[in-house]
């Protein structure tokens, strides 16, 4: 998988979620399924939320990637870039 890379919205920061574009979907698990991502030294499990959208017609759905129990180990204000690597079957999250 090449890298993810996401500049980080107002909704993101907020929500302590990473919106995951939906051409990017196939290279992350199915939404609920729990899976390790490591920031830093640290290991921490999450998943991906699907959340049902009418922002724009018709319905659809956004992913997020849960954040918000390790987000205070990266930058994650609105601006910030994340970086989103595969290694094996741990994804790895970093500021760039």
């Amino acid at each position: 998988m090449r890298p993810y890379r996401r500049k980080l919205s107002r909704e993101d920061a907020d929500t302590g979620s990473i919106l995951i574009t939906k051409n990017r979907w196939p290279d992350f698990p199915a939404p609920m399924t729990e899976f390790e991502v490591r920031v830093g030294r640290s290991r921490y499990a999450t998943r991906i939320v699907a959340e049902d959208c009418l922002c724009v017609p018709p319905k659809h759905q956004h992913y997020h990637l849960e954040a918000g129990h390790f987000a205070r180990r990266l930058k994650f204000k609105p601006g910030d870039s994340v970086q989103i690597a595969r290694e094996g079957a741990t994804y790895v999250l970093r500021n760039g």
